[in-house]
C-alpha cells in the first residue's frame, strides 16, 4: 500500500492545525450560571457517549455495551469500583518493568525510566477498567512528579507512586495527600530527604500548600509555610546494600521535634521523635484554607468544563465536604448530575487521551514504546511530566506543530498492521459482513467524537466506495465488507481522516 495520506483525500476537509476540518461544532450548551449537582433523571446515547468519552479515554463498542447491560447509574457504580486482585492486563504490563539482569525475587524494581512509561501504557491501553487509569493520570497530574529525577535505583518508587495512584485515586482525598506525601518519590523529588531540623528545606512545603491542597496565596502565609517545612523533616535517603535498592525512612534524630504554629492560632505537636507531623499539617490545613473549593475546580477543569464558573466550584466544594473527601462518592455525584452533561465536546483532549481514545476506540493497538516515542514526540509522557506544575491544559495543545504530532501518532497506529494481526487485534465493522461505506462511515464517526456535516458524510460515504489504483487513479467500486483490501485500506484511511477532523480533539 503507498503512503497513507496520499492515498486519503480531504476533499472538504483541510488539514490545519486543527485537523481535518470543515468547522463544523459539535458543543451543545453553554457554560452559563446556572448550575445543578442533582441526578440526571434520564441518559441519551448521545450523554453515554460523553460519559465514555470523559471517563474512559474514549468511546468502544465494550464500553457502551457495558453501560447498555444495566444503565448509567449502574456503570458509573462498576467504573469507580476498582478491581481488588491483580489483573492478567496488570501481571502483563508487570513483564514490561524487569530486565534479564534483574536479581532473583527482584524482577521488575530497576526499570528505566522508558520501562516505567511502557508499564503504564500497556495500562491504559488494555485495561478491563480504563477508568482507574484515567483518574490516576488526573492524580498525577495534580501530584506532578517525575521519573527524570530519580536514578536506577530509585526508580522503583515512581511505579510505587503510580500504584498508589491508581489503587487509592477513589478513596479519601485527605488520606491520599498524606500518603503521596509520604511516598519515596515525592520525598526526594521536592527535596524533603534533605529537610531536616535546624536546617528546614521549604520547597516541598510550599508546593503542599500551592499546588496541592489550596492553591498560590490562598489563605496562607510565608510564616506558615516555613512552619510547616518544619513539621516536614525527618525522612532521608538510604540504600539496601543487601538489594543494592534505595529507600526512604523516618529518622528521630532528623527531625524538628519542637511545636509549630500554623495560621496564627493552630499548634502542631506532632508526635515527638516517634514519627512524623505529616498529618498534622494536612489536618490543619484541611481546617483552615479551601482545600474543597481547590479540588473542586480542579475536578471541574478535568471532568466538566474549561471555563467553571464561581457558582459551579461553589456547589461541588459543599459536595465535597458533605462527602467528607470520598472521592468515590464525590464522582458518583457529578457523573450523574445534569452539570456534567452539559458541555460536551467542548473540551480540549490532552495527548495521553487522544492517543489512548484512538486506540481503544478502534482496537488499532500499537506497542508500548512505539505509543511512547509517538507520546514523547507530543510533549506528554506519562510518569515524566515537565515540572511540579504537571502539563499544559486546554488549548495550549492546539498549536499547529502538536496538531501536525497528533497526525503522525494516528497515523502510525493505523499503519501499524504487522503488530495489530500478530496479537489478533482487528478492526470491527458495525454490521459485519453486512456493513455498508455509509454504516462504516457513521459506526466510527460517532465513535471518534466527530459531528459530520451532510456534505461531509457524502465525500466519507464516496471514498469508501472508491478503489484508488496504482497510479493513483480512480475508479468508482462499492465498499465490499468480505474484501480485506477494502477494510485494511479504505477503513484505515478512513479513520485516519476522522481522527484529523476537529471534532476528534475535543471531549
Amino acid at each position: 500500500m503507498k503512503d497513507l495520506v496520499t492515498r486519503v483525500p480531504c476533499v472538504l476537509f483541510t488539514l490545519t492545525a486543527f485537523g481535518c476540518s470543515s468547522g463544523s461544532d459539535s458543543g451543545s450548551s453553554s457554560t452559563g450560571d446556572e448550575t445543578n449537582l442533582a441526578q440526571q433523571a434520564e441518559f441519551s446515547a448521545a450523554d453515554v457517549d460523553h460519559l465514555l468519552r470523559r471517563t474512559q479515554f474514549g468511546v468502544s463498542v465494550e464500553g457502551r455495551a457495558a453501560v447498555a447491560s444495566g444503565g448509567v447509574p449502574a456503570f458509573v457504580d462498576a467504573m469507580l469500583t476498582f478491581p481488588a486482585e491483580e489483573t492478567a492486563v496488570e501481571r502483563e504490563a508487570a513483564q514490561l518493568l524487569a530486565n534479564d539482569d534483574d536479581p532473583a525475587g527482584l524482577e521488575g524494581r530497576f526499570p528505566s525510566a522508558n520501562d516505567v512509561t511502557e508499564w503504564w501504557l500497556h495500562l491504559m491501553m488494555h485495561s478491563d477498567a480504563p477508568f482507574q487509569e484515567r483518574l490516576a493520570m488526573f492524580w498525577h497530574d495534580h501530584f506532578a512528579v517525575s521519573s527524570d529525577g530519580l536514578n536506577g535505583q530509585e526508580r522503583h518508587w515512581m511505579v510505587d507512586l503510580v500504584q498508589l495512584l491508581r489503587r487509592q485515586g477513589v478513596g479519601n482525598f485527605r488520606t491520599l495527600v498524606v500518603e503521596v506525601s509520604r511516598s519515596s518519590a515525592m520525598l526526594e523529588w521536592l527535596d524533603s530527604t534533605s529537610n531536616v531540623r535546624g536546617e528546614p528545606n521549604e520547597n516541598f512545603a510550599r508546593e503542599f500548600f500551592e499546588l496541592f491542597t489550596a492553591g498560590a496565596d490562598n489563605g496562607y502565609t510565608e510564616a506558615d509555610i516555613q512552619e510547616a517545612s518544619r513539621a516536614f523533616t525527618g525522612y532521608r535517603n538510604r540504600l539496601d546494600a543487601d538489594t543494592n535498592l534505595r529507600y526512604t525512612e523516618f529518622d528521630s534524630e532528623r527531625k524538628d521535634i519542637f511545636a509549630k504554629v500554623l495560621f496564627d492560632d493552630v499548634v502542631v505537636r506532632g508526635n515527638g521523635e516517634d514519627g512524623d507531623d505529616f498529618q498534622d499539617v494536612v489536618d490543619v490545613t484541611f481546617a483552615n484554607l479551601p482545600v474543597a473549593e481547590w479540588l473542586a475546580e480542579k475536578l471541574l477543569l478535568e471532568f466538566v468544563n474549561d471555563a467553571p464558573t464561581e457558582a459551579q466550584v461553589t456547589e461541588v466544594a459543599a459536595v465535597i465536604r458533605e462527602e467528607a473527601y470520598e472521592m468515590r462518592a464525590i464522582l458518583r455525584r457529578l457523573f450523574l448530575s445534569r452539570m456534567f452533561y452539559e458541555n460536551s465536546g467542548t473540551m480540549v483532549k490532552m495527548p495521553v487521551e487522544h492517543a489512548i481514545g484512538f486506540v481503544r476506540s478502534t482496537n488499532l493497538f500499537m506497542p508500548p514504546s512505539t505509543m511512547r516515542s509517538e507520546l514523547d514526540s507530543l510533549a506528554q509522557v506519562p510518569s515524566r511530566p515537565p515540572s511540579v506544575f504537571g502539563w499544559p491544559q486546554g488549548s495550549e495543545w492546539l498549536s499547529s506543530e502538536g496538531m501536525v504530532e497528533r497526525a503522525n501518532l494516528v497515523r502510525r497506529a493505523i499503519e501499524n498492521r504487522t503488530y495489530q494481526t500478530d496479537n489478533g487485534y482487528e478492526l470491527t465493522l458495525p454490521s459485519g459482513d453486512a456493513s455498508t461505506a455509509g454504516e462504516v462511515v457513521d459506526h466510527f464517526a460517532v465513535l471518534l467524537g466527530v459531528v459530520l456535516l451532510a456534505t461531509e458524510r457524502e465525500v466519507l460515504v464516496s471514498y469508501m466506495n472508491t478503489h484508488v489504483r496504482n497510479d493513483d487513479t480512480r475508479e468508482e467500486d462499492p465498499f465490499d465488507p468480505t474484501e480485506t483490501r477494502d477494510v485494511d485500506e479504505r477503513v484505515r484511511g478512513l479513520l485516519y481522516i476522522l481522527a484529523n477532523h476537529v471534532d476528534a480533539v475535543k471531549r
